[in-house]
């Protein structure tokens, strides 16, 4: 069995990734980003290949006469065409739950820089700032505590309830809401308006899809406090980027604590990196080692259980 993965490069830093469980399941090759092109030439007579964030299009997927099953090492797949999959009779499951504890904590990091100004704190102090300071300490920014305070969590999978976890822990009000309905947690299902109106922070856990996409608009954003702020560690395009750059600069709402964007990496420039009162970090909430480890695990595992004739975490 011939296996391929497409952008190996994203998922390791210093060769800290065993690969070993994917290499023990047949020919195995991997390979830095690869373009349309790259795939179609790379993924000749592969029976298994596997992207990250490398576009599985319909000219590629036709292109792969062996190909029987798409790993996604991922949860999102808005990356792989799942008609042209169907259509072409390949399978394509994806990794759940791999992040649990990673893009939680990565939630509140940006949460807390928002509310305690450690970034800018730091920056000011490599920067002599604190040296030259007449008293013990500096008082440049306005901080604030999040006890007592509400969050609004979009999308209550296992990545929402662990923000949820978090923020329970801080003894903030937590509100959460699922298109697909919420069970087995003592939350209830709270409709969207109230989540924008009554958050302090708003962020989004959910995949990116025709429902998701703008989700957080311009009249989203208009029922938020100007207090708000908004997080997104999920997906770039669930919150309309030119609407919520508007909304900071403005200062409709306060501030935004973001890991994605609608292009990554954002080459072409993007509103956001310009706006007032965000801070941004490169698509990286997921990266942890031992979140990392666990992709390679579990997408060994699916394509293991797919040729043993009982496939897992199948999407199509």
């Amino acid at each position: 069995m011939k296996i391929v993965f497409l952008d190996e490069s994203t998922i390791t830093l210093d060769d800290d990734i065993d690969f070993s469980v994917l290499k023990q399941l047949g020919d195995y090759a991997g390979y830095p980003p690869s373009t349309e092109e790259e795939i179609i030439q790379r993924a000749a007579g592969a029976e298994v290949v596997i992207p990250n964030k490398v576009r599985m299009t319909p000219r590629v997927i036709e292109s792969l006469d062996s190909l029987r099953l798409i790993a996604e090492i991922a949860t999102g797949y808005d990356n792989v065409d799942l008609q042209a999959a169907q259509e072409n009779n390949v399978t394509v499951c994806n990794v759940a739950g791999y992040a649990a504890n990673t893009v939680p904590q990565h939630t509140f990091a940006l949460i807390l820089n928002l509310a305690t100004k450690a970034h800018l704190y730091h920056a000011d102090v490599m920067a002599g700032e604190w040296a030259k300071a007449s008293s013990f300490n500096l008082l440049n920014y306005p901080t604030f505590e999040l006890k007592g305070l509400t969050i609004g969590i979009i999308g209550f999978g296992t990545i929402g309830r662990g923000v949820a976890q978090i923020a329970e822990g801080f003894g903030m009000r937590v509100l959460a809401h699922d298109m697909a309905g919420i069970q087995g947690a003592d939350y209830p299902n709270t409709d969207l308006e109230t989540i924008f109106s009554e958050s302090d922070f708003v962020t989004v856990h959910c995949p990116l899809t025709d429902q998701t996409r703008n989700l957080i608009d311009v009249e989203a954003l208009g029922k938020m406090k100007p207090t708000a702020m908004v997080i997104n560690t999920a997906r770039g395009g669930i919150v309309d980027e030119e609407a919520l750059a508007a909304a900071l600069n403005s200062g409709r709402i306060a501030g935004a604590g973001f890991d994605v964007l609608t292009g990554e990496p954002p080459v072409e420039g993007n509103v956001l990196l310009t706006a007032k009162n965000v801070i941004m970090t490169p698509h990286c909430a997921w990266s942890t080692r031992e979140a990392r480890q666990k992709l390679v695990d579990e997408t060994a595992q699916n394509i293991r259980t797919f040729f043993e004739g009982r496939p897992r975490n199948v999407v199509v």
